[in-house]
């Protein structure tokens, strides 16, 4: 589940059945203001939108009023970012989802922020019980007293779709019963529909625009939501991690019960353990931080790279830690941690990865532990994470200098790298970005940045280089090892037969055009180009001030002469040319 309300206990009250107050017989539908839901909502977005144009891109492109951008930007999404927690509270929804996904961001975003988000993990106020026990009944067909010897009315856990109970079964297992918020089917689709509105606008910011379709990228997100209202398939996603890591100890995954589960009512195996964000019970029980840091990463290693099936929602409030024991005695000065299991909940967002996809990542992450550029930028390239056409020579550069400022550090080494040095030594390689984001990796990608957030908060020592290097080589000792030789080379004398039986026409065209002159030579002036544009852009805004400033000065002798309506229109002027002289074009 997503958001602990308070902490777990070892048993529920064994007269819990007897509380469950009946259902008002003059019960109104839970309220959903459908309008005023949408204007808030997308009211927030339009802000933010309008304020990230001004500040964060007009403001940074002028010196004059650069400082300003760049030394308020923590403070000022500070300010937003306990904004939207505040709405996000009130609203609940997809908001919530929104702002645990950027909490857990640890390692890219300032523990300002950060911090100011982390609060959605535990403020999501439950439903009223009486609609939560209507959902219940109409779902099981049956009153809770049927089918529970034991229902403790108290929610342990409240979440952005739905919240849990705990009980016991009539034949004495005690459940978890996940059971979804009132009317969330139509609080998602309106929340959709708002953050699809802010999606049309910022599509249009052509540095967006040329790296992804926000548009189906929307469309996959609000596919996996959708699919994450399905309880039932949250059931088989958990029987299936089951399989996964039944070989692989301490990683769980507690048992669902699907023959007593539906679509809006999932009762599990009961659990109980620590919240793997605090730290301090954590460290209270003897657990070694950076032992649940490393079991947690190469968990998720093998989600990514040998399953193919992977658990897409990673969020603190989703992974516990229950402590097997105290810790073993100490032995040659080293004190060992407590002995755990980590503990995965809410499987109702998932990922597949496609046998050829796993491929191409297992070469890349190869790349990545073995300071390979070359090798990191063509499995880039291949899972189409590289714009068409763009050239890769920049590309490995750049990436050579970032493995040189990066390779081989710690995340507490990482978030001390002089960012702004390292943007100046790559700028000029990479200065249009040629990167997209494919439809099919964004939750990919969340899944990533989420456990590597969770990880670094755990552990900000760790080395994420050396932690890949021993999955890599175990990788890279199976490729070589399992590697279908013969199929390689039958591929590959193939592609040798196919240039040998063109190449004989392709050099004849080749004389042919040399001999009628009709030779070609292609050149690339990109950069060039790039440089005259930024140079006729300095002059129209040069221009365009000085006609400015002329319009003003004669604006203000005709209003002393008395010509004031002459001097309100020459005034206009100024302003509509000083407007386009800053307005920011899309010519870099």
């Amino acid at each position: 589940m997503q958001t602990v309300t308070k902490p777990t206990t070892t048993g529920s009250d064994p007269g819990a059945i007897l509380t469950l107050p009946p259902l008002p017989p003059d019960l109104r539908p839970f309220p959903v203001p459908r309008r005023r839901r949408f204007l808030r909502v997308s009211w927030f977005f339009f802000r933010v939108i309008v304020h990230v144009f001004i500040v964060d891109i007009l403001f940074n492109r002028y010196r004059l009023t650069r400082w300003y951008a760049q030394r308020t930007g923590v403070a000022r999404y500070q300010r937003m970012a306990r904004e939207f927690r505040r709405l996000a509270v009130r609203m609940g929804g997809v908001l919530i989802k929104l702002g645990q996904f950027l909490s857990a961001r640890a390692d890219v975003l300032p523990a300002a922020i950060t911090d100011e988000l982390a609060g959605l993990q535990d403020e999501v106020p439950p439903a009223p019980l009486p609609y939560v026990l209507q959902i219940l009944i109409a779902e099981l067909g049956a009153s809770p007293e049927r089918i529970f010897a034991r229902f403790d009315p108290t929610p342990v856990a409240a979440a952005s779709l739905g919240q849990v109970y705990y009980g016991e079964l009539r034949d004495g297992r005690p459940v978890a019963i996940k059971i979804q918020r009132p009317r969330i089917d139509e609080i998602v689709e309106i929340d959709l529909s708002a953050v699809l509105w802010a999606v049309r606008v910022v599509k249009n910011y052509p540095l967006i625009r040329r790296r992804a379709d926000l548009e189906l990228l929307f469309e996959e997100f609000a596919r996996v939501l959708r699919e994450e209202l399905d309880y039932v398939s949250e059931a088989h996603h958990a029987l299936r991690f089951r399989v996964n890591f039944a070989d692989t100890p301490g990683v769980y995954f507690p048992k669902p019960y699907p023959e007593l589960s539906t679509r809006r009512v999932l009762i599990m195996e009961r659990v109980d353990g620590i919240k793997i964000s605090d730290y301090a019970a954590l460290d209270r029980a003897g657990v070694d931080r950076a032992e649940v840091a490393t079991r947690l990463n190469r968990a998720y290693l093998k989600q990514f790279f040998i399953d193919g099936f992977f658990h897409a929602d990673p969020h603190p409030g989703n992974i516990f830690v229950r402590v097997e024991g105290p810790p073993p005695p100490q032995t040659n000065g080293v004190k060992p941690g407590a002995p755990f299991t980590l503990i995965l909940l809410d499987c109702g967002m998932v990922g597949h990865l496609p046998p050829t996809t796993m491929e191409i990542m297992r070469s890349g992450v190869i790349g990545l532990a073995t300071n390979d550029p070359e090798r990191i930028v063509e499995a880039l390239d291949r899972l189409g994470m590289i714009l068409p056409g763009a050239d890769r020579r920049p590309i490995i550069q750049a990436l050579q200098i970032v493995l040189r400022h990066t390779y081989a550090r710690s995340q507490r080494e990482l978030t001390n790298i002089d960012v702004e040095k390292l943007f100046d030594e790559t700028e000029h390689l990479v200065r249009d970005l040629p990167f997209q984001i494919p439809q099919d990796l964004i939750y990919l990608g969340r899944a990533i940045s989420l456990v590597s957030g969770i990880v670094t908060g755990l552990h900000p020592d760790i080395n994420l280089f050396e932690e890949t290097q021993p999955f890599a080589q175990a990788m890279l000792d199976r490729e070589r090892r399992n590697g279908d030789w013969l199929e390689e080379i039958r591929r590959e004398v193939t592609a040798l037969s196919q240039v040998a039986a063109t190449l004989p026409r392709q050099m004849d065209a080749y004389y042919k055009a040399a001999n009628r002159g009709e030779l070609q030579m292609r050149v690339d002036l990109s950069r060039l180009e790039r440089g005259m544009k930024r140079v006729e852009r300095a002059t129209n805004r040069l221009s365009g001030g000085i006609i400015a400033a002329a319009l003003f000065i004669g604006g203000t002798l005709l209003r002393i002469n008395g010509f004031a309506d002459e001097a309100f229109w020459s005034w206009a002027a100024a302003a509509g040319v000083a407007l386009w002289t800053v307005w920011p074009r899309n010519d870099r």
